[in-house]
């Protein structure tokens, strides 16, 4: 017979539970940075302990939430976001593992109640623009069963019990491990983390553990400007040793396809010897090469029939698009080519704007010409006119006053 489950211990700043764990009787753990219900039940009609009473929209409508950290994919004024600020990550690991009650081995195996549980959690401690709801769910989750599954493999290879992780979790879990069903299953996974579908080896990079989107976003600042740096620089970053040299063989050969592609398309839409035609090629120029590169190369894009599908050589920094209900290379062209119409329309206006002020110049300087003319016409008139004769004044002569009689 098991041993009754205890709740793991209570993380660092906690203040009490988001929603009762199964089978408890007593406050469960929070994660660092909750707000949930006080343990004082005469204190029913507080704010922070409604809360589990309280539905998901309700939560989100919440006028409270706007003191919340906010989370933002472009980080406007100095909001946080996944895998670029670590304790946004940290407050999603922080949470599961303190409500990880149950012999689960994974992501799928999390019953549907603490998922959710889980996810008023994250709703409950963070504050996003209702345009971004199903992007930030997309990305918690993620984030999730990442970890989930990351942190019980290294403690299968281990044979190290978590710590939250109770004696007879554990038991259950590694009974199931040891199953020919699990043995078979996992070499089989083994075996497609080290597939090589082209022949050009396995996918390796040198970014230790930093996110891609963390490395992208100090690129952006590094370079003392708004603006992402392209996929080409971002796979170079991240894929190339000190001295330059790619770890990475398909990372290498996109990189210097889709650059000498965009080049030769840069120097095609410039007329010869205009300064478009030997300038670099632009960002968006680049990143379209890239894509188009890996849509029509096979082994390029990974779990390409599946329903996400992932983006070779970008890593996390793929993910911080605006449209997840689609999959990413196409999430990815879709933005990329509204940007470039974007960019177009502000090339247009910023050129329609040199013309009107061309065109004042032009209707300025016209006005002087005929102010000049003007004069000089008046000056020749006044020459070719004939001299006039003088005339002769008349002076009215004083009349002498007549004597008084």
């Amino acid at each position: 017979m098991n041993s009754p489950r205890v709740p793991p211990p209570m993380p660092p700043g906690a203040t009490g539970p988001a929603s009762m764990p199964p089978g408890a009787t007593g406050p469960a753990s929070m994660p660092p940075g909750a707000t949930g219900p006080a343990s004082n039940r005469a204190a029913s009609s507080s704010r922070s302990n409604s809360y589990p009473q309280m539905t998901l929209n309700a939560m989100l409508n919440s006028p409270a939430r706007l003191a919340q950290p906010h989370l933002h994919p472009d980080k406007i004024n100095g909001a946080l976001w996944f895998g670029i600020d670590p304790c946004v990550n940290s407050f999603i690991r922080a949470t599961w593992q303190a409500y990880y009650m149950g012999p689960w081995k994974s992501w799928r195996t999390v019953p549907d109640e603490r998922r959710e549980s889980w996810w008023k959690t994250f709703v409950q401690n963070f504050y996003r623009d209702p345009e971004f709801n199903d992007l930030v769910y997309g990305l918690w989750k993620k984030e999730t069963w990442t970890t989930i599954g990351e942190r019980i493999s290294k403690k299968k290879r281990q044979r190290k019990k978590p710590k939250y992780i109770n004696e007879a979790d554990w038991t259950l879990l590694l009974e199931y491990w040891a199953t020919e069903a699990a043995k078979k299953k996992s070499k089989k996974a083994a075996k497609s983390r080290k597939s090589d579908p082209v022949g050009k080896g396995c996918h390796k990079h040198n970014a230790g553990p930093r996110s891609f989107a963390r490395i992208e976003y100090n690129m952006m600042v590094a370079s003392g400007t708004n603006e992402r740096p392209s996929f080409t620089d971002l796979v170079r970053a991240t894929h190339t040793r000190p001295d330059g040299t790619f770890v990475d063989y398909r990372a290498e050969e996109l990189v210097t396809q889709a650059e000498m592609e965009a080049t030769q398309l840069s120097n095609t839409d410039g007329s010869p010897g205009s300064p478009s035609a030997s300038s670099t090629p632009s960002r968006l120029k680049i990143n379209k090469a890239y894509l188009k590169l890996l849509k029509n190369v096979v082994g390029y894009l990974r779990n390409a029939k599946g329903k996400r599908g992932h983006v070779y050589g970008l890593g996390s920094a793929q993910y911080r698009e605006h449209a997840p209900s689609s999959r990413v290379p196409n999430g990815l062209a879709r933005n990329l080519e509204l940007e470039m119409r974007v960019g177009g329309l502000e090339t247009s206006l910023q050129s329609v704007r040199e013309d009107v002020s061309e065109v004042k110049q032009d209707v300025s300087e016209m006005k002087q010409e005929f102010a000049s003319t003007r004069d000089a016409i008046n000056q020749l008139l006044q020459m070719l006119r004939p001299p006039q004769a003088p005339t002769e004044q008349t002076y009215a002569q004083p009349q002498v006053p007549t004597p008084q009689p």
